[in-house]
């Protein structure tokens, strides 16, 4: 079993690779592909943040409530964003400005994650539970609803 914490670090660093690629693919083709994918992790990685880790650090953690309420706040922003990219055709300047802000929200959202959140709850629990946590983190991901 892997620790909730690091699986979810890892899927904020899959993403920032996915996001890369984004903004340096020139074929519009590619461009919808990979924002294709970008949001399907999004979704599935929000979806499974909200069902599995944000109940208990709300519940446990010093600043758990204000921090998920943050932090939910930023997914909805996030959400948002991802809608602005799908009004807009792929290889255009429009679709690349609204990517670039989707980009931008979504990484002051794992920013803040990071630095507060993440270790807070860290410091607050027990591996063996950050564990069991992660498997259900997984399965909440895979299990998701996606649009």
């Amino acid at each position: 079993m892997q620790d909730i914490i690091e699986l979810v670090l890892e899927d904020h660093h899959a993403i920032a690779r996915l996001f890369d690629k984004l903004q340096a693919a020139t074929v519009a083709a590619e461009q919808a592909s990979l924002f294709a994918l970008v949001k399907d992790e999004l979704e599935r990685h929000a979806s499974a943040e909200e069902t599995v880790l944000y109940p208990r650090v709300r519940k446990e953690a010093v600043d758990g409530k204000e921090e998920v309420k943050d932090a939910v706040e930023e997914h909805d922003q996030i959400r948002e964003s991802l809608k602005e990219v799908e009004e807009h055709t792929a290889g255009t300047e429009l679709f690349t400005l609204a990517v670039a802000q989707l980009v931008a929200t979504t990484k002051h959202h794992v920013g803040v994650e990071e630095t507060d959140l993440l270790p807070d709850f860290g410091a607050n629990s027990e591996l063996s539970e950050r564990e069991a946590l992660g498997e259900k983190f997984q399965n909440a991901k895979i299990n998701a609803p996606v649009s």
